[in-house]
């Protein structure tokens, strides 16, 4: 697999016509994996001729535990994680091991996680944005992104046809946008909330910018702030379903989110049958530097059994549920405790008849919510939620809990949002 092949693919192909299309190329990486990469890995080399199934379960605890030992270029964990905080602590994140660039992830769970990457592996994820997102290559493209830390990962971006900048989400954001207006990005790349952000700067005319393509990462993307992001650029949002440990899913050329079964093998740890929602334990093909084998992630995902417009056949997301932690549960009528997806919560929002326009739910065990809302008319909006709640409690035969409405959302720019949060007891 070479960068070329894989901005062929995701310019010009079709996606997988079949399964079958999608196993036999996973057949044919996963002997690339264990004859050419486990080997080179202390901790995976044992596993190498033993089938998936006996391979350990990964996780961000253990991966950090185990880092120097899984790696496959001998980097220990804390000459990388020297490099990583230093880099953090500066805002400088040129600085490599060789060839390798190494950086420092904060997730919603606020636990660290150390990732590294080469020369290839840089490329190989350049290939695969440019390829499906870049709005043309007849002219010069401008890059804008937004995070919370940079990585030479990102810089590959920057080249002969493409110019790249990247915004700091720990500076101050107000300070970003005169510099953005000047840039005038053909392509720009955020989280779901600072688009919001841009979006409601672009409606004050504090900016004036026009891009071709906007992408939303590391965030969930609502279908509200979809459709206000998309008023304001006049400009549909693609999504990224990206985390520390690869590319996992992107929007199609019809808009909906296919898992990256080219590249990525997701086995399913399902947690409510009836939903079929579940944790994706993953398997990259494409990762030699820090292997990423048989890793559990913390998301919860609801797969769309309906094929998709576009022809591929790669498992087709329905919603990113949120995280495994932040997964709310209700008192069922029969007394057990029923899973209530986030979806549940956002409806109850989008159809009240005074106009929100953000909120958090945070629930303590199963028997109170809490409830922030930013609206213009917070009496109303409480009476309108709770009303709509109580419907849709009583719709799934669930008890609601009792619920307590607060006003002031405090919003941190340089922290992935999340909306609904289950606090742990």
């Amino acid at each position: 697999m070479n960068p070329l092949s894989v901005f062929l693919r995701a310019r010009y192909g079709m996606g997988f016509a079949s399964r079958e299309a999608i196993e036999h190329l996973q057949n044919k990486a996963f002997q690339h994996l264990r004859r050419n990469i486990m080997p080179r890995s202390p901790f995976y080399a044992p596993y190498a001729d033993k089938p998936l199934s006996e391979w350990p379960l990964m996780n961000k605890a253990l991966m950090m535990e185990h880092f120097t030992a899984i790696n496959t270029a001998g980097i220990t964990k804390e000459e990388a994680l020297k490099i990583a905080l230093t880099s953090e602590q500066e805002r400088n994140f040129a600085p490599m091991i060789g060839n390798i660039a190494v950086g420092l992830s904060t997730g919603t769970s606020g636990q660290r996680g150390l990732f590294a990457s080469n020369k290839r592996e840089r490329a190989l994820w350049a290939a695969l944005m440019l390829g499906r997102f870049s709005p043309s290559f007849l002219q010069r493209q401008r890059v804008s992104l937004f995070l919370r830390a940079n990585n030479m990962l990102y810089e590959r971006l920057g080249n002969a046809l493409i110019s790249f900048e990247f915004y700091d989400l720990l500076q101050v954001f107000s300070e970003h946008l005169p510099r953005l207006t000047k840039q005038q990005p053909t392509v720009l790349i955020a989280p779901a909330q600072i688009l919001g952000l841009l979006a409601q700067a672009q409606q004050d005319r504090i900016i004036n910018i026009a891009p071709r393509c906007i992408i939303s990462v590391a965030e969930v993307l609502s279908p509200e702030d979809q459709a206000a992001i998309e008023a304001a650029f006049g400009t549909r949002v693609d999504q990224v379903y990206q985390c520390t440990e690869g590319v996992l899913g992107m929007t199609c050329r019809a808009g909906n989110m296919h898992l990256n079964e080219a590249y990525v093998h997701i086995e399913r740890d399902v947690i409510d049958e009836a939903s079929g929602a579940f944790a994706p334990i993953i398997t990259d093909l494409t990762r030699e530097t820090q292997p990423v084998l048989k890793y559990r992630l913390d998301d919860i995902l609801i797969l769309d059994p309906e094929p998709c417009p576009c022809g591929c056949a790669s498992l087709r997301l329905k919603r990113i549920e949120g995280r495994c932690d932040d997964i709310l549960y209700w008192h069922g009528d029969n007394g057990a405790p029923q899973m209530i997806p986030s979806d549940l919560i956002r409806q109850a929002m989008a159809t009240s008849r005074s106009s929100i326009r953000d909120y958090r739910a945070v629930q303590h065990g199963q028997d109170r919510l809490d409830i922030w809302l930013e609206t213009t008319d917070f009496e109303q909006a409480s009476q309108d939620v709770t009303r709509n709640l109580q419907k849709q409690a009583f719709a799934i035969k669930a008890r609601l809990p009792e619920l307590q409405f607060h006003t002031g959302i405090t919003l941190q720019p340089d922290q992935k949002r999340r909306r609904v949060i289950a606090e742990k007891q």
